[in-house]
């Protein structure tokens, strides 16, 4: 760059760093660095900094993206994607200065601690939790900020359903750091999962006070509950929007924060403008590859044979559908029955069988069904410790659709519950939701979510011509418009005796990890069905492409 940029003015920011994104994504380095450089005469900020720091990286001035690292990091001295370029660009002694400066600020953990951590989590696996205790303490005791253990331990221990050992742990952190934002946010997230809303709610208004623009938390706040009119929080919210304008991410956050809670107000005609803008911004970061994903379902699909040397005896049930189609529901209307323990999102499946495929069908190379299945077996019995003997396990693991078969195969007395709901209210509860970083790519565009339902129903369509006993399909609206019977066809098909309690699986006590949690806690209604027609218009991208949109998979 020559000679000195021309400011813009404070109100020109926002726009002239996304205008510098764009030309940093298309190659133009030097004009983006340009802007970048005028954002800075005018205010000093971290991202800019960074994008510089990353253009001198990617044009191998690695002195010179170092200093523009450091300067994010004066600014924003705590973010560790700063901190991992900065010592991804440095080399010898100031590599390793830079290296331990991050581990004593807890943001990459000392070796001691990080191996003493990796033993703990193994043996609250598989061993005594006493013995995990201690190691979790010595992990504490190697050095460096405690902050990411105590998170990492909790969340270990509510997992296993020790909520109250994990909020200890959190609590302990608290009293030595009170306003922490990570422990704040992490405890509050573990309260809502339980059903806790008001201690939640105190919690993420706790780092608010602190960090009045703090992305996670808001948006989790207006996840929380519903936004009745008039909520002064959503009020401060609209405020303190624009005034983020220059911080991506916490402009992403509060963006979709604020579209559900207008959503909540029926304030609609306000809504997609901050979906639009959240959306445009998750899907710049995360583009999703359609073509592996069909690809992939196309494959595994064509090259599956029925095999007979799975597991036999276990015979857990995978609820599976598209996200936001009511598997929470389901999953929590079966985990009412006291012969049914819920595993949900268990991720353990998918891990094991999904390589496995892969190498089928791309190479050819045979895999153990049987110990596929152990393996599975053993792994959900580590996940929900005493809760799953001598019960029915659940998994709502939802790429389970892409593998039916197969998983049938590793284990042949498995059921498959999969969910049929209306594509448009799907379409657009799925656009709405953030969904955790990198997972779900397809979600934020309309018409990528439409090829993504079309590629759902292709799959399961022809598992069901290839495995039509183990699959049942339930429709969300009949199951919501006359729960009775659906249920009962339900826990028929699961080989499990009528029970009433699971017509009010809102009183069942269970953990909730996913956006569902807060409406599972409510009886089963139809307050969601038909929401798409107060968005019609908006949603035509979506409408339009689910019409003109079909797969076959045979």
């Amino acid at each position: 760059m020559t000679g000195a940029p021309t400011p813009v003015s404070p109100q020109q920011i926002p726009a002239a760093y996304q205008q510098a994104l764009r030309l940093q994504n298309a190659g133009q380095l030097q004009q983006a660095a340009q802007i970048y450089a005028a954002i800075l005469r005018t205010r000093p900020l971290a991202e800019p900094c960074f994008q510089l720091g990353l253009i001198s990286a990617r044009t191998g001035r690695r002195a010179e993206a170092a200093t523009w690292f450091r300067r994010a990091l004066e600014i924003k001295p705590r973010q560790i994607e700063i901190w991992t370029a900065l010592i991804d660009v440095l080399d010898g002694p100031e590599r390793a200065k830079a290296m331990a400066e991050a581990q004593r600020l807890g943001l990459i953990p000392s070796d001691k601690s990080a191996a003493a951590m990796r033993k703990a989590l193994a043996e609250l696996e598989t061993g005594d939790p006493r013995k995990a205790d201690r190691l979790y303490r010595k992990a504490l005791e190697a050095g460096g900020d405690p902050v990411p253990l105590r998170e990492t331990w909790a969340r270990a221990l509510f997992d296993r359903t020790e909520t109250d050992a994990a909020l200890k742990v959190l609590a302990e952190g608290l009293a030595k750091a009170p306003a922490d934002p990570r422990l704040l946010l992490t405890r509050a997230s573990l309260l809502e999962t339980a059903g806790r809303i008001d201690e939640a709610e105190a919690d993420l208004l706790a780092v608010l006070d602190a960090r009045p623009y703090h992305p996670l938390a808001w948006l989790a706040l207006m996840r929380a509950r519903k936004q009745p009119p008039g909520a002064p929080h959503v009020a401060t919210l609209e405020q303190r929007l624009p005034e983020a304008a220059a911080d991506p991410e916490a402009t992403r956050y509060m963006s979709f924060a604020l579209a559900k809670a207008l959503e909540d107000q029926k304030r609609d005609a306000e809504v997609f403008a901050h979906l639009d803008r959240a959306n445009t911004m998750t899907r710049r970061k995360f583009p999703w590859n359609f073509e592996a994903d069909h690809g992939f379902l196309r494959d595994a699909i064509a090259a599956w044979t029925p095999r007979t040397r799975g597991q036999s005896g276990a015979a857990p049930i995978f609820v599976t559908g598209l996200p936001r189609s009511g598997t929470t529901l389901v999953e929590t209307i079966l985990a009412a029955h006291p012969q049914v323990a819920a595993g949900g999102e268990a991720a353990v499946m998918t891990p094991l069988l999904h390589p496995a495929v892969e190498a089928w069908f791309s190479k050819g190379t045979d895999y153990d069904a049987q110990a596929i299945g152990q393996a599975y077996v053993a792994g959900m019995a580590r996940k929900l410790g005493a809760a799953s003997r001598d019960c029915r396990t659940t998994d709502k693991s939802i790429s389970t659709y892409a593998t039916m078969g197969y998983a049938l195969d590793t284990l042949p007395d498995a059921r498959f519950v999969v969910l049929e709901r209306d594509r448009r209210d799907v379409g657009l509860s799925i656009y709405k939701n953030l969904f955790r970083d990198g997972t779900h790519r397809y979600s934020n565009d309309l018409t990528d979510i439409a090829r993504q339902i079309r590629l759902f129903d292709a799959a399961v369509a022809a598992w069901r011509k290839r495995i039509p006993d183990a699959i049942h399909i339930v429709d969300y609206e009949a199951l919501t418009a006359d729960p009775e019977p659906h249920v009962r066809a339900l826990l028929d098909f699961c080989g499990l005796p009528w029970d009433p309690a699971c017509l009010t699986p809102e009183r069942t006590e269970r953990q909730v990890h996913t956006l569902s949690s807060v409406q599972v806690r409510q009886p089963i209604n139809r307050g969601s069905v038909g929401a798409w027609k107060r968005f019609e218009g908006a949603l035509q991208p979506l409408i339009a492409a689910l019409d003109a949109t079909r797969y076959d998979f045979g």
